[in-house]
């Protein structure tokens, strides 16, 4: 009783804002920026994440990052859900000039929120999703990409090749 209370407690101090991505190359319309605020210890951490709203899953960020990137390199507490993990991606080249980023993919499934999430990080620690950025466009627009073609993919999977991976995500 006592963790439900903290963690509604939690989720009220969770502020949101959110940014509409507006791209005129993608016909992607559910995708949005949204800014939170995590509180941990005494702290409050601003961070932005890439929500796809066009889902099957709270996991299809995580089957992006893993069809496209092999297995994560570790797991934090699921800032949505309790059953679950977000999956960290340490060290990923995203691009050729060798700059590397940390990529973390999250989701939620509730009957409020549907959605799957990332938040990418660049080398230096900064959040590459904030507006001023410089790669801001460029990294939504690689994995707005992605994420379509991971789309495709993952249906023309075998269904014995979706359980096993499903059932690796779901940790």
């Amino acid at each position: 009783m006592k963790n439900i209370f903290v963690v509604l407690f939690i989720f009220n101090l969770i502020s949101c804002s959110t940014s509409k991505v507006t791209m005129e190359a993608t016909d992607y319309k559910d995708l949005e920026i949204i800014e939170n605020t995590k509180i941990d210890s005494s702290d409050a951490i601003n961070y932005n994440e890439l929500r796809f709203y066009d889902i099957q899953s709270a996991n299809d960020t995580m089957k992006l990052m893993y069809l496209n990137f092999g297995d994560w390199d570790g797991l934090e507490e699921s800032s949505y859900m309790l059953n679950t993990h977000s999956k960290i991606w340490e060290d990923v080249e995203l691009f050729d000039d060798m700059q590397t980023f940390t990529i973390i993919a999250d989701g939620t499934e509730t009957k409020v929120d549907y959605f799957a999430s990332l938040k990418i990080i660049d080398s230096t620690g900064n959040d590459c999703l904030k507006d001023e950025h410089p790669l801001k466009n460029k990294l939504i627009h690689l994995f707005y990409n992605k994420f379509k073609k991971t789309k495709s993919v993952y249906k023309r999977m075998e269904s014995t090749s979706k359980r096993k991976l499903n059932k690796k995500l779901w940790i």
